[in-house]
């Protein structure tokens, strides 16, 4: 009897342990499966999230992106104090442009600027030759809402351990811009870089204005940058007369289509009979303009010899344009008045520079004293000139010098088919 019991009691609790047995497996098996779940989940989202950041960082390279480029400039000036912002305030912003203001001496504020207005601008292409205007004041189809803009960077309110230099509060310039462009989600045509204590002069413009033709521009090629600059005058009111002048270029760039543009220096206008643009390489980097899709393969400068001189961070930017050789043109419309000069570091020869950053495809590197020269190249025809675009760059140049890790200057490819040609 005592057997049986013990047999019985024995039965129960192997009962009683495999039921428990059974449940311990279950629930192990359910978290095991709940903690892969929860890590799959994770890694998913770790995934998505390493992605959207490598997605952001190309966006705000200016690379790899499908944001939409308007038919809209931004000026990016670096101004030694609020006097020289001022003289600004009632040209910017713009019905053409908007503005970056970097105050390297003093703070600056943008009281004396006019106000912003809200209007819609046509998308924009180098290849783009259409009729239809590049602003509207009414929404039309296709059109993009867009409100003029200034910006104020002020050096002092950076906290920074050390001054920036020219190369480098241009670079700071060029960064934020690239940033403003991903969050307003389109980019700017043009970046214009121009030294903030330049005055310019531009007699064309009162040509256009008044149809006059006591100058022969090439079977009149003013006429090919005549109906967006009027546009642009005939919308705005016009406050200050060097206006006229940034209109005027501002046509030029988004008709002619060039992949940088400048304008003639001090001396003024400097055109050959009969035309109003001339293919240049060496030019000064107090206005230089650079149509977006050309950034990666100039921008950004480099500071490496910055402690000696400002001047060869230019004299590299100079050099890297030959990726866009026969596209650098100089827009005698407009030409510099008067310029103040500030001092600055310039010791030694600025083109004495190192082999080591691959800055050039080695085929044109042979190139680099030709580049050193100060000079004109030929007058050019706008109306045979179709502007550049991307396709016109060597594939070599597309795939080896669009991007510059800044900490040693060197210059290499990207691994995204951005830049691919279908």
């Amino acid at each position: 009897m005592f057997e049986k019991c013990i047999s019985k009691r024995s039965n129960v609790e192997r009962s009683i342990l495999g039921k428990h047995l059974i449940i311990f497996t279950i629930q192990r098996r359910w978290s095991f499966l709940c903690g892969f779940l929860i890590l799959l989940v994770f890694s998913m989202w770790r995934f998505s999230s390493v992605k959207s950041i490598k997605k952001e960082n190309h966006s705000i390279d200016g690379k790899f992106n499908s944001l939409p480029t308007l038919s809209r400039v931004l000026y990016l000036f670096i101004c030694e104090n609020q006097v020289e912002v001022d003289h600004y305030a009632k040209i910017f912003p713009s019905v053409s442009a908007d503005a970056i203001f970097y105050c390297w001496g003093q703070n600056c504020n943008t009281t004396k600027f006019r106000p912003s207005i809200q209007f819609y601008v046509r998308p924009w292409s180098s290849e783009m030759k259409e009729d239809e205007p590049m602003i509207s004041f009414q929404n039309r189809k296709s059109f993009y809402s867009v409100r003029s803009r200034i910006f104020i960077i002020n050096e002092k309110e950076l906290r920074l351990k050390t001054k920036l230099t020219w190369t480098t509060a241009r670079n700071k310039m060029y960064n934020f811009a690239l940033e403003e462009e991903h969050k307003q989600s389109w980019r700017w045509a043009y970046f214009t870089f121009s030294d903030g204590d330049i005055h310019t002069a531009c007699p064309l413009a009162d040509q256009i204005l008044t149809n006059k033709t006591s100058v022969n521009y090439g079977n009149n090629e003013e006429n090919l940058i005549a109906p967006a600059f009027r546009l642009f005058v005939d919308a705005t009111t016009i406050e200050n007369p060097e206006q006229t002048c940034f209109f005027l270029f501002d046509a030029f760039l988004l008709t002619i289509a060039p992949a940088i543009g400048t304008i003639s220096g001090a001396a003024g206008p400097m055109a050959f009979p009969g035309l109003l643009a001339q293919v240049v390489y060496h030019i000064d980097g107090m206005f230089n303009a650079i149509q977006h899709d050309a950034l990666p393969f100039v921008l950004p400068y480099c500071p490496r010899y910055d402690v000696r001189t400002w001047w060869t961070s230019q004299a590299i930017f100079v050099y890297r344009t030959l990726c866009l050789y026969g596209h650098l043109l100089l827009f005698d419309g407009v030409h510099v008045a008067q310029q103040t000069h500030h001092p600055y570091p310039r010791v030694g020869n600025p083109w004495t520079i190192d082999n080591d950053m691959n800055l050039v495809p080695d085929h044109l590197i042979p190139l680099q004293n030709y580049m050193k020269q100060s000079r004109f190249v030929s007058p050019i025809v706008l109306h045979h000139y179709s502007g550049w675009s991307i396709r016109l760059t060597s594939e070599t140049c597309r795939r080896n010098h669009t991007s510059m890790k800044i900490e040693s200057c060197l210059v290499h490819g990207d691994d995204q088919d951005q830049f691919d040609i279908v």
